[in-house]
C-alpha cells in the first residue's frame, strides 16, 4: 500500500553529500516545517505509515478558481533560511511560500528522511534522534553530517 505515486521524486546525491544535507536540514532554525498534505480518502494510508504524525487533510472538491483539488499526497520541506546552503542541495530547492524562503517538493526524499532518519512532520526536529540515525547508517560520514550542521 504505497502512499506516494510513481511520479514522486527523490534527491539523488552521493552518500557524502546526503550526510551533509541531513546535517544542514537539522541545524537550528533552518527548516520551518516538514509538511504532509494528504487527500482525505488517503488519510488511512498516511496514518498507517506514519502513526501519530501530523498532516493537513485535503478536502475533495474544487478550488475557488474552479479547479479540482490536489489528488496526490504532497510531502514538503519549508525553509526559514537557506544561508550557506550546500551546493548539492541547491538544484532541489523550489520557490517558497508565505514566510518560507524556499521549499523541497521531493516526496520520496521527505518520506525517506522521516521514515529512516529521525525527522518528523511538523516544525520540531529532534537533532539527537537524527544524529543517532546518521551515526548508525553512515558512521564513516559523521564528519560530513557535522559539516552540514555547522554551515
Amino acid at each position: 500500500m504505497a502512499l506516494l505515486g510513481r511520479n514522486a521524486l527523490d534527491i539523488n546525491v552521493s552518500e557524502k553529500d546526503f550526510c551533509i544535507i541531513l546535517g544542514y536540514l537539522c541545524s537550528p532554525n533552518r527548516v520551518g516545517l516538514i509538511e504532509a498534505q494528504i487527500p482525505e480518502e488517503k488519510s488511512f494510508k498516511f496514518e498507517a505509515e506514519f502513526p501519530n504524525e501530523p498532516y493537513f487533510p485535503i478536502k475533495q472538491g474544487e478550488t475557488s478558481g474552479g479547479k479540482i483539488m490536489k489528488q496526490g499526497c504532497q510531502l514538503r520541506i519549508y525553509f526559514n533560511n537557506i544561508d550557506n546552503c550546500p551546493d548539492a542541495l541547491l538544484p532541489y530547492l523550489g520557490v517558497g511560500t508565505g514566510s518560507y524562503v524556499k521549499r523541497i517538493n521531493k516526496g520520496k526524499f521527505v518520506e525517506k528522511i522521516v521514515k529512516n532518519y529521525g525527522f518528523s512532520f511538523g516544525n520540531y526536529q529532534d537533532v539527537n534522534a537524527i544524529t543517532a540515525e546518521v551515526q548508525r547508517r553512515h558512521p564513516n560520514y559523521m564528519g560530513k553530517f557535522y559539516e552540514g550542521y555547522n554551515l
